[in-house]
């Protein structure tokens, strides 16, 4: 079998020029559709809860995802992983990690969509072999898109035009990184221990957005995001979007490159020695 056939580099040369406008307006029109109308407009019927009573889910969620999922699958045929019906079914199916695949996110960063702060995006990647090739991050109350390819960069898509983004000449001393992390997911006694650690990080900040995180990095405005553990839907996105803005990340606890098959912590930085800085800092 010659290996090259099956990289996530080949796989991208097969994808049809216009796959970049075809996702961000199947992102633009869900978001009119099912989430702006009821932004600051829920009402109480309409929120629930999920793993915890922190962990929200609304009907903008559920329907923007119920929409994007046969949108997506129609441009191009692949399985789709959607955070709440994986959430409902509580099963990723190894077959979806193979060759194409999709992840969707309809609203990361439901908390503060429910609480009316305008904090919120939607995310969608194309993976390849469990890999993201492909990424959109639309924040819909600014009509911004945060868009990756695999070894083509990281840009930033207004009203103006596209700009090629940059993370550059941030700082590396970990009392000067800015960014934000949780323990979530890991087992005792590291969950403590972590929890521990990332309070001592003076720039911690409390985002509650991986995705918005992920374009403040690529856009030089903030330098780290730790989570506990991975997600398909919050981390494939996020990671192509930091690694081609020119930052680093992997898992927290081995430094491996991420796949969405991996059940690890995660660390996305605004550089490599900062990555290895806050590692040594927070597990090592």
């Amino acid at each position: 079998m010659n290996d090259a056939l099956h990289s996530p580099e080949t796989a991208s040369y097969h994808i049809r020029a216009s796959l970049k406008t075809d996702v961000a307006m199947a992102l633009r029109d869900a978001a009119h559709r099912f989430i702006l109308p009821r932004f600051d407009n829920l009402d109480a019927t309409e929120v629930g809860t999920k793993s915890n009573d922190t962990d929200f889910v609304t009907i903008a969620d559920k329907e923007a995802e119920g929409w994007l999922t046969p949108q997506l699958s129609a441009i191009l045929p692949a399985p789709v992983i959607g955070e709440e019906a994986a959430s409902a079914e509580a099963v990723v199916a190894p077959g979806d990690l193979l060759g194409y695949c999709w992840t969707v996110d309809p609203l990361d960063g439901t908390k503060n969509f429910v609480k009316g702060k305008p904090v919120f995006c939607s995310m969608v990647a194309l993976l390849w072999q469990g890999v993201p090739i492909r990424s959109w991050i639309w924040n819909p109350i600014d009509e911004v898109l945060f868009y990756a390819a695999m070894n083509e960069g990281t840009w930033r898509v207004d009203s103006i035009g596209e700009t090629r983004l940059q993370a550059r000449n941030r700082p590396t001393t970990i009392d000067q990184m800015i960014g934000s992390g949780n323990s979530l997911g890991l087992a005792e006694p590291r969950k403590s221990d972590v929890r521990m650690r990332l309070r001592t990080l003076r720039g911690r900040q409390f985002i509650g957005s991986a995705g918005v995180q992920a374009c403040m990095i690529a856009s030089n405005e903030a330098d780290f995001m730790v989570h506990g553990a991975i997600t398909p839907w919050d981390h494939a996105p996020v990671d192509l979007i930091c690694r081609e803005a020119g930052g680093h990340s992997a898992t927290l606890d081995r430094g491996l490159s991420f796949s969405v098959a991996l059940r690890a912590p995660y660390m996305a930085a605004s550089s490599q020695q900062g990555w290895a800085a806050l590692q040594n800092a927070l597990w090592l």
